[in-house]
């Protein structure tokens, strides 16, 4: 107690930023995972969606699932996003259901959709329900196991909230059915984070000043995608906003026959309405929920290290051709479009972070947080950054022994000297299983 007092633990950090979600996994995650492969072995098959259950509660927040045990069944209830999942495990059975809205309401064409996302989906079903729009989700528990529970009932969850949230996007006039557990932000939130939107858009117009030339292609697309993954990440705007993000950004790594430049004038056009945007209609666009899965598949270390190389051969080219300004705009892409794209370990999810918090100090500020870096100074808290490294770290060196803090091995000379530093950094840790 004593050596707690005087040495406390390090505490993981979880930033509550990106579209993942804004907790830490259950620490036992995997001791009650194979707990439930146990119980189902030997025939008790409610004790093994017990554990199952407990296995997918994250540290600090039961909010977004909660269960209680009967002898004969257990029930649940688990948020994603806009979205409440209801099941009910019997002996033999599992069940769950998400109710979207009434069928009543719902136009011609959207019916038909819901049919063809029957034969995409590969175990939950869309139906009509006495009238109501469900999402349903049926296994039987003859030769159940954790993995054939996990995969369905994460479809179940993402898609049920996919869908709410795109009726909500494109035809906010059909009411949604079981969507007060959301929290819309407050005047003064959504007033800010509008403003911070708007003056990133400003920034970015006036960096490109002089810039916008068939030679300078390069150079636009880094400071336009880049821009388009802060507001996605920072502000985590939803329903229509974060559907047509993701188009933009989708739509620029397509392999089609666009020339980049006409994909930089689709980025810049879409900048331009999202300019002209009125507060009223922004505000409708940001909500706050709880998440029980991340939409993103864990990548492998290996596919994170070649994003990385390749994006810094792009750094290398542009300083052998004298084209500093571009430089920084692919340092904080790269963090940017990692958190993006990529399902992150809870070490390299707040590393990433870090990296934009130092790229936005100003942002954080305003939020009430302590800056990692003075943009005016041109100084770093290297203490803080230490810290925030510790806690990205520390906690998972049980698990990853090689696992090391590199603070005292960041270039702190600059932002350029420290991103590279930084990268290579990221690019050398070590997660071998001990």
């Amino acid at each position: 107690m004593l050596h707690n007092w005087m040495y406390p633990p390090v505490v993981p950090n979880v930033p509550h930023y990106g579209r993942a979600v804004h907790s830490l996994p259950n620490p036992d995650e995997h001791e009650l995972f194979e707990k439930a492969s146990e119980a189902f072995i030997e025939g008790d098959r409610l004790k093994g969606y017990y554990f199952f259950l407990s296995s997918l509660t994250h540290i600090g927040n039961s909010k977004h699932l909660t269960y209680t045990t009967y002898e004969d069944k257990i029930i649940f209830e688990l948020l994603q996003g806009c979205a409440i999942i209801r099941g009910t495990v019997t002996q033999d059975t599992l069940i769950a259901t998400a109710v979207i809205a009434k069928s009543s309401d719902l136009h011609v064409a959207l019916k038909r959709r819901f049919l063809e996302r029957n034969f995409q989906l590969t175990y939950a079903r869309f139906f009509d329900n006495d009238g109501i729009l469900t999402l349903k989700l049926y296994l039987e528990n003859a030769t159940i196991t954790p993995h054939k529970i996990f995969f369905p009932l994460r479809e179940i969850a993402l898609n049920a909230d996919f869908e709410k949230e795109m009726i909500w996007g494109e035809f906010p006039e059909i009411p949604l059915l079981e969507n007060d557990h959301v929290r819309y932000l407050t005047h003064k939130e959504y007033t800010r984070l509008h403003f911070w939107m708007l003056t990133w858009i400003d920034q970015t117009k006036k960096s490109l000043q002089g810039l916008l030339s068939n030679d300078n292609t390069g150079m636009v697309s880094f400071s336009y995608l880049a821009l388009l993954l802060q507001i996605d990440y920072l502000l985590i705007p939803r329903k229509k906003m974060a559907k047509e993000i993701a188009e933009k950004v989708g739509g620029y790594f397509m392999d089609d026959e666009k020339s980049t430049e006409d994909k930089n004038t689709d980025l810049q056009s879409y900048l331009s309405k999202l300019e002209t945007t009125k507060i009223e209609e922004f505000a409708t666009q940001i909500y706050r929920g709880a998440y029980t899965f991340s939409p993103f598949d864990q990548a492998m270390h290996e596919e994170i290290v070649s994003f990385i190389d390749e994006s810094l051969l792009k750094v290398k080219w542009y300083k052998s051709n004298h084209s500093s300004y571009v430089i920084g705009a692919i340092y904080r892409y790269i963090a940017l479009y990692i958190l993006y794209n990529y399902g992150l370990h809870p070490t390299l999810r707040v590393l990433m972070h870090l990296h934009v918090q130092v790229y936005a100090s100003d942002f954080f500020v305003d939020m009430g947080e302590i800056p990692l870096y003075a943009p005016h100074k041109n100084q770093f808290d290297k203490t803080r950054i230490h810290n925030q490294i510790d806690s990205a770290i520390v906690p998972y060196q049980k698990r990853y022994k090689g696992l090391k803090n590199f603070s005292n091995l960041l270039n702190y000379t600059d932002l350029n000297n420290f991103s590279q530093s930084f990268y290579l950094q990221i690019k050398n840790l070590d997660f071998l299983e001990s």
